[in-house]
């Protein structure tokens, strides 16, 4: 059984969320840092690039874990109709082994959900500055 990174009890896959969540504060933090000295041209042009990365590999990590999904739930035959409108649902359904992969590459994907979120925050801000 592997241990968390912690130590002490096992690991329950909680770690990378946690370090994920933390690194989310510490970019949150650091934006605001950086956005309460920068110009709005600045700010408008860092959350358009923000919003770029997050796309560019937010979608791509999106599409694996759907697939992977997917493939995990027919391989098991436990494909349920319109699976893919909530497919955060149909984890359950998973089999235990694949389930690490599967959520590994959903987090991966949301965290690009959030950076595309920060950047729209961005450009919105350095957009109220320059009509402010």
């Amino acid at each position: 059984m592997r241990r968390s990174l912690a130590g002490g009890a096992p690991d329950s896959g909680t770690d990378m969320v946690e370090a994920l969540i933390s690194l989310a504060l510490v970019a949150l933090f650091s934006l605001v840092a950086w956005a309460t000295g920068a110009n709005p041209d600045g700010l408008v042009w860092g959350g358009i690039g923000l919003s770029a990365v997050g796309f560019a590999y937010g979608i791509p990590t999106a599409i694996v874990y759907h697939w992977l999904l997917y493939r995990a739930l027919v391989d098991a035959d436990r494909l349920p109709a319109r699976w893919w409108l909530a497919p955060t649902s149909h984890h359950g359904l998973v089999p235990r082994e694949q389930r690490r992969r599967i959520y590994l590459w959903g987090a991966i994907g949301g965290t690009g959900f959030l950076v595309i979120v920060l950047g729209i925050l961005l450009t919105s801000v350095g957009l109220w500055q320059l009509l402010v």
